[in-house]
């Protein structure tokens, strides 16, 4: 009888919070690396790496979108936005930008550091007690994540061995 949750006990019902509370810091996590994406797309200086970045910002647009929808699924108000702080990292990419002007190798290490952030905040996701299809998203969207990191890192070796 031990780890199982009776229907309508206490557990049962906050489980669905945690998750939910949970959900919506990944969403808010996801909403940060949309705008940041497109503020460091504006701060890149070759053509591809800024269409990568457009690109990475729909694909976090998309991921927040799924979870929303687990939110709701859930009985949940999703979150809308992101976090001040990712607010004030898009600003401060563009004040960046501003002052020493568009830059490949910056983007990519600040963009390769915020994916770290991000894999890490999925990670401690991951071991929570989730639903089987919470955790069935939650891990395909970091596995998608860690595959843009590993990525990114051959991205930041090419750009760096560049750089006269």
């Amino acid at each position: 009888m031990l780890g199982r949750v009776r229907k309508g006990s206490a557990e049962e019902v906050r489980m669905p919070r945690r998750t939910i509370r949970l959900l919506n810091r990944l969403i808010r996590t996801c909403r940060d690396g949309e705008g940041t994406c497109r503020a460091w797309s504006e701060a890149a200086a070759s053509p591809g790496l800024r269409e990568l970045l457009t690109g990475r910002a729909q694909q976090w647009g998309r991921q927040g979108d799924e979870l929303q929808a687990l939110v709701l699924m859930l009985g949940g108000r999703p979150a809308l936005s992101g976090t001040p702080t990712g607010q004030l990292l898009q600003g401060w990419v563009s004040l960046k930008t501003l002052a020493l002007g568009r830059g490949d190798l910056p983007v990519l290490l600040d963009w390769e550091h915020s994916q770290r952030l991000a894999l890490r905040r999925y990670q401690h996701a991951l071991a929570e007690r989730l639903s089987e299809r919470v955790r069935r998203t939650l891990t395909l969207q970091a596995r998608r994540l860690s595959a843009h990191h590993h990525r990114l890192e051959d991205l930041r070796g090419h750009f760096a061995a560049h750089i006269p």
